[in-house]
């Protein structure tokens, strides 16, 4: 049977290009669908024959042999404030996501990732319950709006988001990143009003990325000048910042394979903290980024369209 992928991404994803030149080498047929784009197709479903039928942008296609989904953005908009948007655009992005989780009908087909395993692996206490059940060391967290709770922490803490934050006031976007504060900073009333997330403070450290598809991984350890960077490494600048590839011990490389399987993913970016010869999990994402990663001796975007062509 011949090859066929889905590809279900941001027209704004440049890493998708590398996989689908990759898919066309190996006579991979597909289709690329563009969230910003679905209503300017036509596209339907016949659920109970598994047949996709896209029509647009040159495209008239006729589809019953899906066999393989890159499910590369989530089908949901996180954060993003109701009354910000027409009645119109709340309509379309609402059920243009419930037709894209309808596609779990080519239940046959190879996923990166199933739906279903995507939302559970955007859970942050999910992955820590979950990352310490397959070996991992994780540091001390709690997680909640309690002040009190907070507490039974020493000096310096990790403060971030439960999820990823993207607010909106007037027309700027805002995003959250990691800091680092003392325990004492926090109280009852800067915490109330929404849950976070408090973890100790692992230091020295030294960030290391791991990209994990199927049964191979990529580990990079991210260094500044050399050293590791103290504060969230993606406040500095590109031209700061070196990645260089490092070689984990096996169990780490073992625990990493087994909490992507244990999720049900096919893929996931992992972040980990290297600290006085031990490896801690900080978290994992189902559809992280990895195209600035990609080097002739680092192929993510074979190792993924190798996946998807089964």
């Amino acid at each position: 049977m011949s090859k066929f992928c889905l590809v279900l991404c941001s027209k704004y994803d440049f890493s998708v290009d590398l996989v689908i030149q990759e898919l066309e080498k190996k006579g991979v047929d597909y289709i690329r669908l563009n969230k910003e784009e679905l209503s300017d197709y036509f596209i339907n479903i016949d659920p109970v024959k598994k047949v996709l039928t896209v029509k647009g942008y040159g495209i008239n296609r006729e589809v019953s042999n899906v066999t393989s989904v890159w499910f590369r953005q989530p089908v949901f908009i996180r954060n993003t404030p109701a009354h910000a948007l027409a009645l119109e655009e709340q309509l379309s992005r609402s059920q243009w996501a419930a037709f894209l989780r309808g596609l779990i009908v080519f239940e046959d087909a190879i996923w990166m990732n199933w739906p279903a395993s995507t939302y559970s692996a955007e859970s942050k206490p999910y992955q820590l319950m979950l990352a310490s059940r397959v070996g991992f060391k994780v540091p001390e967290t709690m997680i909640g709006n309690d002040s009190n709770h907070f507490e039974k922490f020493d000096a310096d803490i990790i403060v971030k988001s439960l999820d990823t934050v993207l607010l909106r006031e007037g027309e700027d976007c805002l995003f959250t990143y990691t800091s680092s504060i003392t325990s004492k900073e926090l109280n009852e009333k800067n915490t109330k009003i929404a849950p976070l997330t408090v973890q100790e403070y692992v230091y020295p450290k030294t960030d290391i990325r791991v990209t994990v598809i199927g049964e191979k991984v990529h580990a990079v350890r991210i260094t500044s000048a050399g050293s590791g960077i103290d504060e969230d490494w993606r406040l500095l600048k590109k031209e700061e910042i070196e990645y260089t590839d490092v070689k984990l011990p096996p169990v780490i490389v073992e625990y990493c394979r087994k909490i992507v399987s244990e999720m049900g993913l096919k893929f996931g970016a992992i972040d980990l903290i290297e600290s006085n010869e031990s490896y801690y999990f900080i978290e994992i994402n189902p559809t992280g980024e990895w195209g600035w990663l990609s080097t002739e001796k680092r192929p993510i975007e074979k190792d993924i369209a190798n996946m998807l062509a089964g």
